[in-house]
């Protein structure tokens, strides 16, 4: 069964930023539901129309009969479960960066609700799994033969990548927001740090603030000489024309 490699620069010295960490967690979270829709290969939907007095696990035993087959399983389960680590590392860097204030603890919560819900579908089916090991073995392979109905876990994976194509855009949406905010604060800080610049030296220079008051109350007179002039010219041309 062949594997495709996702590269994922996991926490090490210092903090990554937080796009960085959002790339590395979405590309994890689609290798999972690559390797996931593989393994649940192994799995059989019970039919509902089954008549056997005994009911049968709704597994397909078939590809675990043969030493591939369980080899494959097994190499599979060790890919699953090492994208879930590589996971949960990430999102606790992330953690790490939305206590700094780096990141958004809401896009935070949504992936780790992610993780929770791919460590227990795992779960889940790694019991069926070994279920269907156990079932194999004990009837020596009966049933090899079952067709296996994909119909609903294939409208249920597509369904899912349309749902996690739509978090992605939400987190898209999120890190814009993000960033015109952070942007924002950086010019705020800017604007502070120029305004504080500017006092510190008027206090420093002596007469900085009378010269700056004269150069003040000399354009206010201009406005008021301009002002009168105006005044009079309008006056003249009244009485010029009446």
């Amino acid at each position: 069964m062949g594997s495709e490699s996702v590269s994922i620069e996991l926490p090490g010295a210092g903090v990554r930023p937080w796009d960085q960490l959002l790339r590395d967690v979405r590309e994890l979270e689609m290798r999972f539901d690559t390797l996931i829709a593989q393994y649940m290969q192994f799995v059989q939907p019970t039919s509902p129309r089954s008549t056997s007095a005994t009911p049968q696990p709704g597994l397909s035993s078939g590809p675990l009969r043969t030493s591939e087959g369980r080899q494959g399983c097994s190499q599979l389960e060790g890919e699953i479960q090492g994208v879930l680590g590589d996971l949960e590392a990430v999102i606790k860097e992330m953690e790490e960066t939305v206590q700094l204030q780096r990141g958004s603890a809401r896009v935070l919560e949504r992936h780790r609700g992610l993780y929770n819900d791919y460590l227990r579908e795992f779960q889940r089916y790694q019991t069926n799994v070994q279920n269907a090991l156990a079932r194999s073995d004990l009837l020596g392979g009966a049933n090899a033969n079952a067709a296996v109905d994909v119909t609903d876990r294939d409208r249920l994976v597509a369904e899912r990548a349309r749902i996690d194509q739509a978090h992605t855009d939400i987190d898209m949406v999120l890190d814009q927001a993000f960033n015109v905010r952070q942007d924002l604060v950086d010019q705020g800080s800017l604007i502070s740090g120029a305004t504080s610049k500017m006092v510190d030296i008027t206090e420093r220079i002596p007469g900085i603030n009378l010269l700056i008051g004269r150069i003040r109350s000399r354009k206010r007179k201009e406005k008021v000489i301009l002002a009168i002039v105006i005044s009079v010219c309008i006056s003249i041309l009244y009485f010029v024309m009446f």
